[in-house]
C-alpha cells in the first residue's frame, strides 16, 4: 500500500460526509426554525442547531433514506427539551430595561472596608472610656436618647445625666486624639 493510498479515505466515508453536508444544507433551515418555536433562546439557537447535527453525524448510519426529516425533527425535539430543562434551572436573565434597578446602590468594598475601620476605632475610643462616660455618650450620640430618658434609664438626676455627656464628650476627644496620634506615627492616614 503506497504512502497515498493510505491517506485516502475509503469510498464510503466520503459519501457518508457528502450525504452529512447534504442533510444540512436541506435540513438547516428547517431545524432552527423548529427550535426557535419550541423555545430555545435566540442566543443558544446556533448552538442548539448545530447539536442536533453533530448528533446526525454519529449517527448518519441509523437514519433510514427519505426518513432525515422525521429523524432530525426528534433530534431536536429532544435537544429543544434539553436546552429548555437547563434554561429553568438557570436564575431568570435580567431584561436590558431592568439593569439600572438591579445596580447595588449599597457602598463599594473599599467604603465598607472605611467603615469597618472606623467602627473598630469608636469602639476603641469607647472601650477605653469609663462605663458611667461611655453610657451617658453612647445613649446620647448613638442611641439619640435625650438627656432627660438618659437621667431616667440610669436613675440619676438630669443634671448628673447632663455633667456626665459634658465629661464622655471630653473623654471621647482626648483618647480619639491620642489614638489618631499613635496612629498618624505607624504611618495610618485617614
Amino acid at each position: 500500500m503506497s504512502e497515498r493510498a493510505g491517506r485516502v479515505r475509503p469510498a464510503s466515508t466520503r459519501i457518508e460526509a457528502l450525504d452529512l453536508r447534504a442533510l444540512f444544507e436541506q435540513h438547516y433551515a428547517s431545524i432552527w426554525r423548529l427550535l426557535r418555536r419550541l423555545g430555545v433562546s435566540h442566543a443558544e439557537l446556533d448552538d442548539a442547531a448545530q447539536e442536533v447535527f453533530w448528533v446526525a453525524a454519529r449517527r448518519l448510519r441509523d437514519i433510514q433514506p427519505g426518513r432525515e426529516h422525521p429523524f432530525l425533527y426528534g433530534v431536536a425535539l429532544r435537544v429543544a427539551a434539553n436546552h429548555l430543562r437547563r434554561h429553568r434551572a438557570l436564575p431568570p436573565l435580567a431584561e436590558v430595561e431592568q439593569l439600572p434597578s438591579m445596580v447595588d446602590e449599597g457602598p463599594s468594598p473599599e467604603e465598607q472596608v472605611a467603615t469597618r475601620q472606623e467602627r473598630e476605632l469608636l469602639d476603641e475610643v469607647l472601650g477605653r472610656m469609663p462605663i458611667d462616660l461611655r453610657m451617658a455618650l453612647v445613649l446620647f450620640e448613638l442611641e439619640g436618647l435625650e438627656v432627660k430618658q438618659i437621667a431616667e434609664i440610669e436613675q440619676i438626676p438630669v443634671g448628673t445625666a447632663s455633667s456626665r455627656l459634658r465629661r464622655a464628650r471630653e473623654e471621647f476627644s482626648a483618647i480619639a486624639k491620642r489614638i489618631r496620634a499613635g496612629l498618624a506615627a505607624q504611618g495610618w492616614t485617614r
